[in-house]
C-alpha cells in the first residue's frame, strides 16, 4: 500500500535553472522550481577549483534534487564567479 504523502519534489514542480557562485569558502549554488527553489553548497570542488568542476559537481547535484536526467546549458554571469544554468528536463545528446 503506498502512502498518500507526496514527496517534496512533487510539491517543488519542474526544474527551471540554476545558479552557481563562488564564495572564498565554497561554492554556493541554488536550483529553481515552478514552485520554490532549493539552495545549498557544494562539499566539493574546493572553492580554489576551476568553475567546470563546480559546474559538474552542481549538474549532478541537481540530477539529485530533481530526481531524474537534466541538461544544463551554463552560461557566465556579468558578476565575477558566478555562473547561471538553464535547465532542461531532458539529457541533450552527445554529438
Amino acid at each position: 500500500m503506498k502512502s498518500g504523502r507526496r514527496h517534496w519534489r512533487d510539491r517543488l514542480g519542474t526544474p527551471k535553472s540554476f545558479v552557481l557562485y563562488r564564495t572564498p569558502d565554497m561554492w554556493r549554488c541554488a536550483m529553481h522550481f515552478s514552485g520554490g527553489i532549493v539552495d545549498g553548497y557544494l562539499v566539493q570542488p574546493s572553492s580554489e577549483s576551476e568553475p567546470s568542476e563546480a559546474q559538474t559537481a552542481a549538474h549532478a547535484k541537481a540530477e539529485e534534487l530533481a530526481g531524474r536526467p537534466l541538461a544544463i546549458s551554463w552560461e557566465a554571469s556579468d558578476e565575477p564567479g558566478w555562473w547561471t544554468g538553464a535547465i532542461t528536463t531532458d539529457p541533450v545528446e552527445s554529438a
